[in-house]
């Protein structure tokens, strides 16, 4: 049996992120073409080295395989993405709730954030009024190169 090298279609770059130009080994815009990747490769045990673009519902995700996984496991991870961010898209709207991260760590909410920070600047001004000297406005130290002095030069005129 005799094996030929079979050549990847040209990828369509257009709309992709500027940074994955020519950097992608497929790009999958569709559900379809996510089924299809292992047509697209050729070979299920192929194991490309370049990440698989995926444009599902909530932007662009790079599935990288560092040419280790096969296109067969690409191809399951691709449909498995699409689906997931699909579905997160339309029960949130986004595939990732901001609100309830910061609710979970502890965080202000969104709305107090801005009030907080002007009672926080409110406070900080009246302590310094309060004790000038003891609480001196802050300069910023800039650090000298090797710890040398520079003197500015007078440039002589031209006349004496």
């Amino acid at each position: 049996m005799i094996q030929g090298v079979r050549q990847i279609p040209p990828i369509n770059w257009q709309g992709v992120p500027r940074a994955y130009v020519g950097q992608a080994s497929a790009v999958c815009r569709t559900l379809g073409e996510c089924e299809d990747l292992v047509k697209w490769f050729g070979d299920a045990s192929f194991a490309p080295f370049l990440p698989v673009l995926v444009k599902a519902a909530g932007g662009w995700t790079a599935i990288t395989g560092w040419g280790y996984a096969s296109a067969a496991e690409l191809q399951d991870c691709a449909v498995v993405l699409w689906h997931r961010q699909a579905e997160k898209m339309q029960k949130q709207g986004a595939l990732v709730n901001l609100d309830e991260l910061r609710e979970r760590h502890g965080l202000m909410r969104r709305e107090e954030v801005m009030p907080g920070i002007a009672d926080a600047l409110s406070r900080r001004i009246k302590q310094h009024k309060q004790n000038p000297i003891t609480d001196p406005f802050r300069q910023p130290e800039y650090a000298r190169a090797g710890n040398k002095t520079v003197h500015t030069v007078a440039k002589e005129s031209a006349n004496g």
